[in-house]
């Protein structure tokens, strides 16, 4: 009982760490479309500021870099189901672990890329703001490895907590199994 009590309590912890990724994401999204708006406004009277260009460009980077990490963990990024649906479940086990380890490996070389960039260009810094270079490759690496952190949990999810290829595909994965299984029954999309 202390078991499920403690998976559930981290649980939680990992919600409220992505509701404050998503926080930051619309900061992220409000700072870059005032920043844009406001150089369209000024550029009409003749004026404009270089460093606002650099903090919309800023934002959009880094709010790209997030909402890829929210897009691995709930599966809502571009994916084709049609060939893991048609096969039998022995087939959709292991077309989701190459999957998976495919995912794997491109993000562990996004992260391993993305920091010797980092590290490159650790004395850079944007020409208008002053913003490190270094802190816009950096957050590639922060993808990288989150996302080999959530394929890790969705293998774990399918080889130890006993999961359905289909729940973890479809991302179906959080709600009851009875809910699960009314979506199974009826069709999924």
């Amino acid at each position: 009982m202390s078991d499920s009590r403690k998976s559930h309590g981290l649980g939680s912890l990992v919600d409220k760490l992505f509701r404050v990724i998503e926080i930051v994401i619309a900061i992220f999204l409000g700072v870059m479309i005032f920043f844009t708006f406001m150089n369209v406004i000024l550029r009409q009277f003749g004026l404009g500021f270089p460093w606002s260009e650099e903090i919309a460009r800023i934002s959009f980077i880094y709010l790209i870099y997030l909402g890829s990490i929210i897009a691995a963990k709930e599966n809502q990024h571009l994916m084709i189901d049609t060939l893991i649906m048609k096969l039998p479940e022995a087939g959709q086990k292991v077309l989701y672990v190459i999957i998976q380890v495919l995912i794997m490996v491109l993000m562990g070389f996004l992260a391993t890329g993305a920091y010797q960039n980092a590290y490159n260009n650790r004395n850079d810094f944007w020409v208008a703001t002053h913003f490190p270079v270094f802190m816009i490759h950096i957050v590639g690496t922060v993808l990288g490895v989150a996302v080999i952190i959530i394929s890790l949990v969705n293998l774990y999810r399918m080889f130890v907590l006993k999961e359905s290829v289909i729940e973890l595909f479809t991302g179906h994965g959080d709600s009851d199994s009875d809910d699960v299984a009314s979506q199974e029954g009826g069709g999924l999309q």
